[in-house]
This record gives C-alpha cells, sequence and structure tokens, in this order.
C-alpha cells in the first residue's frame, strides 16, 4: 500500500487521510520532493512515535523517491520527516496508525477442566461389565447419567 508524502519549503505533507494498519509490512511512501532536494540521491526517513509513554525513532535509508515503512506496533500515530545532506525538513508529516489484534495485551485463555468427560472417561476405563450381558448402564449417584455397554453417553435426566 502507497502513501504519498510531499515536500516543500522543508515542510512534509501527507496527502490524502491514509492510515497504517499496525502489525503489517508492505507500506510505502512515495515522496514527491521540491528542487532543494535534486542534489540529493541518498535520503533518510525518520519515523517517530510514541510507545509505551516513549519517544522513538526508526531510520531508513532510501533512494529516489520511494520508502518503505518500517512494520509498527502498538502505536497511536507515526511523524514522518526525511533528511538529506544539510537538509531536515521542519514539520514532520503525521499518518494515524489503528492498532492490530496482536498489540491489545491479553493473555491464553485457559478453558476450564473437562470434568464430565473426565469424569466419564475413568468410569469407563474402571468398570468392565460381565461378558454375557450384552447392555449395561451406570448411573451416579445423583441418576444423571447412563452409559451403554458400547461406550455411547446419555444423559439420563436435566
Amino acid at each position: 500500500m502507497s502513501m504519498t508524502i510531499t515536500v516543500q519549503n522543508r515542510i512534509a505533507r501527507v496527502t490524502g487521510t491514509p492510515e497504517i494498519i499496525c502489525g503489517n509490512s508492505g507500506y510505502m511512501i512515495a515522496f514527491s520532493f521540491d528542487d532543494e532536494w535534486n542534489d540529493y540521491v541518498q535520503k533518510t526517513a525518520q519515523f517517530r512515535y510514541i510507545r509505551d509513554g516513549k519517544a522513538v525513532t526508526e531510520t531508513v535509508d532510501f533512494s529516489g523517491s520511494f520508502c518503505a515503512v518500517p512494520v509498527l506496533h502498538d502505536v497511536d500515530f507515526v511523524e514522518i520527516g526525511v533528511t538529506a545532506g544539510d537538509i531536515r525538513t521542519a514539520a514532520p508529516a503525521r499518518i494515524p496508525c489503528i492498532r492490530c489484534i496482536t498489540d491489545i495485551p491479553s493473555s491464553a485463555n485457559k478453558w476450564p477442566r473437562d470434568v464430565y468427560n473426565e469424569l466419564m472417561e475413568r468410569l469407563r476405563q474402571a468398570y468392565h461389565p460381565p461378558k454375557e450381558s450384552k447392555f449395561w448402564y451406570i448411573v451416579t449417584a445423583e441418576g444423571d447419567y447412563v452409559v451403554t455397554a458400547d461406550g455411547a453417553f446419555v444423559i439420563a435426566k436435566e
């Protein structure tokens, strides 16, 4: 996905209203420079943002007019400026960022034990019906479950 930033009179301005979805690669900046930049083939883009209350700067060297945006995580916006030789943009362009699902703090959900199936498995392993019987059943102390000889589980009451 490409975004355009115009740099004129040492001020960077974003064209349109692009947004960056955090955690994704593939974003490119297409810079449009005024004549002041013509003598500079090598340039450095500076990406500044706030993460965990601290200012962070990432730099990306590029030549020509295109620059890859570094993968951003857990930020609300990024400010982008360019330097080359003795030229520094006075005002950076600002692009809002949208946090992705992996930016949301969380912990793995530990599902509760499946006590019903654990108990039924233990009962099935512990009880063996007489060989001459084709059908049998087990009822819990509460009278809730029936197990057939072929191992099928049935809820006896609700």
